[in-house]
């Protein structure tokens, strides 16, 4: 699957990636129990030994089941698996971009300039997987986190990486560059 993104005139790609794989541990052990559900039941009711009134009702039955297990697969396996397999993190030289979705697409930008701090979230299972959360502070008491990071330690520094190789203008030091040197930094008028 590529990745058709929008770039900026000198703006390419970094790093791009999916969420970490861990959270479709539960969908994928559920799909795994239902699929053994239903081949049993199945099994089951296609017995030679069935009592007279399953006999009869065999095929509704066996149908039944194929189509409970159905309902059950697409309701909450596949769509966990659906938002991860179209989950993007993408970083660029100039923006963080998380992408999501898959008949309703959300995507959300943050500008590398406007990233105060970054902060890297772990718990125990976290740790020993090497993800985590991304939280970045973007100023006015507002943080943005982004979940499932995987490595997220490795993936902050090319976040930082990427922020130390924008230019310094006078967004980053608070010093107009192209000024006209008659400013007196210390508050005072020529005297």
């Amino acid at each position: 699957m590529s990745i058709r993104l929008n770039l900026a005139p000198g703006e390419r790609i970094i790093v791009a990636g999916r969420p970490h794989a861990r959270q479709l541990l539960w969908p994928l052990a559920l799909a795994v129990m239902v699929c053994a559900a239903a081949g049993f039941g199945c099994g089951y009711l296609d017995r030679d030994a069935l009592p007279g009134q399953l006999a009869d009702w065999r095929g509704y039955l066996q149908t039944a089941v194929v189509v409970i297990a159905a309902v059950l697969l697409a309701r909450f396996c596949v769509p966990p698996v659906l938002r991860w397999a179209f989950s993007r993190y993408i970083v660029t030289n100039q923006r963080l971009i998380h992408r999501q979705g898959v008949l309703r697409r959300r995507e959300r930008e943050l500008a590398l300039a406007s990233v105060f701090q970054l902060e890297a979230w772990q718990t125990v299972p976290d740790r020993m997987q090497r993800s985590g959360t991304l939280v970045v502070d973007v100023g006015y008491g507002q943080a943005v986190h982004y979940e499932h990071v995987p490595e997220v330690h490795r993936f902050k520094a090319i976040v930082l990486a990427a922020i130390g190789q924008l230019p310094m203008t006078a967004m980053f030091d608070g010093v107009d560059i192209d000024g006209d040197g008659e400013y007196d930094y210390e508050g005072r008028g020529d005297e």
